[in-house]
């Protein structure tokens, strides 16, 4: 891998990873836009970075754009296609352009950024790709910005990666040969003391922030291994494709971030299926805020599973009162209604689709309730298979 800065200027470095971070963050609270570009003041995305905005925050993220749009990346048989298993040589800028808007009649500070200021930043498809498929997560900038150094930030964002490693089983504790976490972190060339002083204040303020348990060192000289022991402050570890269906629906900031991590994938998406079923129902004039009453499903499901049955039942005896008295009348349910229902959880393979659309069949011909459709997200393949099956047994034998 070759990193490559323009003449007269630097690879990204410090802050710049920092920015990075912002728009990673950005790109999943705006739920990972499709033209890769993410849109936000200056002020926002210092913030969602963890800098504290400033003068001089607005003159460095200038110039932190700038380095990550016009450095080259080149890498060479070293990037694996996990979906056609071969590795891929590849050049590419984290960021294709940024440009900025500012909608002030004083022109005298033309070109200063300041907090208004709108920013459109298109990031790399690769990049986004990555967020997407979570091999580039998002972390708890609430917790970064009250890291006041440089280093015990960059110290933060290294483990929260290698906390991260074990996605399904937590990580407790990790170990690493300092001479390595020396390289790691940029302390090329500097005496192994010296390293152990500037890797002090660091150590003790994420211990102090809860991030870290303990710190210990094992061996001596060239052989010395520190060793990280995890305290109760996680990392953010929220799912990308989950937080940014909830930001989808208007959960603002870093609660679709936490609600994700939180409550997880299955949880979350279940709670959108069922706001989809609610707004198929009478029940949709009392929703006035989608985005908070996502969340008070998310909190109290069996609540929300109980208004929706009873709401399905009341729909279904006005049905059965209108065939009683005048022409047959289909009720009001729709193909598209229920493929939103299903959160797209059926659309990756052939077979999975094929059960989606006898699933979406039984529906809009009322075999079916939403809860029925809602239950498939959480099924295998071959339970789906199963209940879908039951369910037109059940309509032959009518």
């Amino acid at each position: 891998m070759v990193c490559t800065a323009p003449r007269n200027s630097l690879v990204p470095h410090g802050v710049d990873n920092d920015i990075l971070l912002g728009l990673v963050n950005a790109a999943i609270l705006q739920g990972l836009p499709e033209d890769d570009t993410v849109r936000l003041t200056g002020r926002e995305l210092l913030k969602l970075s963890g800098i504290t905005p400033s003068a001089r925050a607005y003159v460095n993220l200038h110039e932190s754009l700038r380095r990550l749009q016009h450095t080259a990346y080149d890498v060479t048989d070293s990037w694996f296609d996990g979906l056609k298993q071969r590795w891929r040589s590849m050049s590419f800028s984290l960021i294709v352009k940024h440009w900025a808007e500012d909608n002030f009649k004083d022109v005298t500070n033309l070109g200063q950024w300041r907090a208004q200021t709108v920013l459109a930043i298109k990031l790399d498809d690769g990049l986004v790709k990555n967020i997407r498929a979570g091999h580039i997560l998002p972390l708890d900038f609430e917790l970064l910005s009250k890291l006041s150094q440089p280093l015990t930030r960059n110290l933060f964002r290294t483990l929260s990666f290698q906390r991260e490693s074990g996605r399904d089983v937590p990580v407790l504790a990790y170990s690493v040969p300092l001479t390595v976490w020396a390289a790691h972190l940029g302390m090329h060339g500097l005496r192994l003391d010296t390293v152990l002083r500037s890797l002090k204040p660091a150590h003790e303020e994420l211990v102090e922030v809860g991030f870290l348990k303990e710190v210990t060192f094992q061996g001596r000289g060239q052989a010395r291994t520190v060793h990280y022991a995890f305290g109760t402050q996680g990392v953010m570890s929220a799912d990308p494709e989950t937080a940014a269906l909830l930001a989808r629906y208007g959960v603002s900031g870093g609660r679709s971030l936490i609600l994700s991590q939180t409550h997880g994938q299955q949880a979350i998406q279940r709670a959108v299926s069922v706001l989809e079923a609610l707004l198929q129902t009478s029940y949709r004039s009392k929703i006035r805020n989608r985005a908070g009453i996502l969340m008070d499903i998310i909190e109290s499901p069996e609540r929300y599973d109980s208004i929706l049955t009873r709401e399905e039942s009341s729909r279904a005896a006005a049905a059965r009162a209108v065939l009683a008295t005048s022409e047959p009348q289909t009720p009001e349910r729709t193909a598209a209604a229920a493929r939103v229902i299903l959160v797209g959880q059926f659309d990756d393979t052939p077979v999975r689709r094929g059960l989606r659309d006898r699933a979406v069949n039984l529906y809009v011909s009322g075999h079916i309730r939403s809860l029925d459709l809602i239950g498939l997200l959480s099924a295998t393949t071959d339970e789906a298979a199963a209940n879908v099956a039951q369910w037109e047994r059940a309509v032959l034998q009518v």
